[in-house]
């Protein structure tokens, strides 16, 4: 009998960031798998993705599996969710805690967050079982939510891997983004608007950085927000499929977040070989580890400016770092991280708790 399995969220997917990815990538896999999978989302001015479906026709009985994300409300899923059909099961996964990302932002004004926060609880709550995507996220869940951790399951975000001959090579780009061969590139990945990417702080460290190495470039992805300068380069918004091109046109990968779950570009960049420069938050910890596959900011980033140099002057260490981090996210695949998301939809339908809290982490 084929399963059947429901993602739902209420936002579009057309312009998608770190959890529309997942949620697009994830569902793939598992039809790669011989799940009968069908995601719903909210349309836009850019009309449905394809393969999705618009959320209004949304039933929650003809499937075996309810699948939610993060801290996204909708009447239907509550509606799903007080009543399931005998057999029926509820997965949600945490990418992140509202609570934190207000926390690490100062941001106390932000309603969102608070709304956010209360339906994370509500989900945390009453779902059969929940995926966080690093282990930082399930300690939140059990320290806000009171949830019991076997409950939680740990399963980090993953990569496609990409043939780099479908991909413009490293000199062509360079030299499509105007970026000469004795440059090194500095990449920066985010929406610049959220203040959680501490888009200003990169941007003010590497304008200092220039004044003595007039060799960096920062390539930032999308980059709408940053002011011009000689040693800026954007792209405005790009196709996920392209970032492994950029990546492989960079030298060096820096993400200097407030609050993460586990971001999917730092994942992309050391799939591609990137030494990267990343602050300690979230579940970067889980896949970063300091000197061996990247290096860590201290907690208040202020070293910043002397991590990138160091890269700068030691090409062998980045060449080092970089083909470690390659190594280490190796197993960081969509396929195989669908096969420990298919093994916990089983076992919940199975109702086999005792083989959930030996499993504590699938990855």
């Amino acid at each position: 009998m084929v399963l059947r399995v429901a993602h739902c969220i209420p936002v579009s997917l057309s312009n998608p960031g770190g959890v529309e990815k997942h949620i697009l990538s994830l569902s793939s896999a598992l039809r790669r798998l011989g799940v009968d999978v069908e995601v719903y989302c909210t349309p836009d001015g850019n009309g449905m993705v394809a393969g999705c479906r618009p959320l209004n026709e949304f039933r929650a009985v003809n499937f075996d599996i309810l699948h939610t994300h993060s801290g996204f409300y909708c009447r239907k899923f509550l509606y799903g969710q007080l009543w399931r059909r005998p057999g029926q099961r509820w997965v949600h996964t945490l990418h992140n805690s509202a609570l934190e990302y207000m926390i690490a932002c100062r941001w106390w004004g932000n309603w969102r967050c608070y709304y956010s926060s209360l339906v994370e609880g509500h989900w945390a709550r009453y779902a059969d079982h929940i995926i966080a995507v690093s282990r930082q996220v399930k300690t939140w869940t059990r320290k806000c939510f009171y949830t019991q951790p076997e409950k939680i399951t740990v399963i980090p975000n993953g990569r496609q891997p990409s043939e780099a001959n479908s991909l413009p090579d490293r000199t062509t780009l360079r030299k499509r983004l105007g970026v000469s061969p004795e440059n090194i590139v500095v990449l920066f990945i985010g929406r610049c608007e959220d203040r959680v990417k501490n888009a200003d702080f990169v941007h003010n460290g590497i304008k200092a950085l220039y004044a003595r190495r007039p060799e960096v470039r920062l390539l930032a992805i999308p980059g709408t927000s940053f002011p011009a300068a000689p040693w800026l380069r954007t792209t405005g918004i790009v196709p996920h499929e392209d970032i492994v091109a950029y990546c492989r046109a960079a030298d060096i990968f820096v993400n200097a977040s407030l609050s993460e779950g586990l971001p999917l570009t730092l994942v992309e960049a050391m799939a591609a070989g990137l030494p990267v420069i990343a602050a300690p938050v979230g579940g970067i910890p889980d896949i970063v580890q300091h000197e061996k596959n990247g290096l860590l900011l201290r907690p208040d980033g202020n070293d910043l400016l002397d991590l990138l140099g160091y890269l700068m002057d030691n090409p062998a260490q980045r060449d080092r770092l970089g083909s470690q981090a390659r190594r280490d996210v190796e197993y960081l695949t969509w396929d195989q991280l669908a096969r420990h998301t298919l093994e916990i939809y089983r076992t919940i339908l199975n109702g086999s708790a005792a083989f959930l809290r030996r499993k504590g982490n699938a990855v």
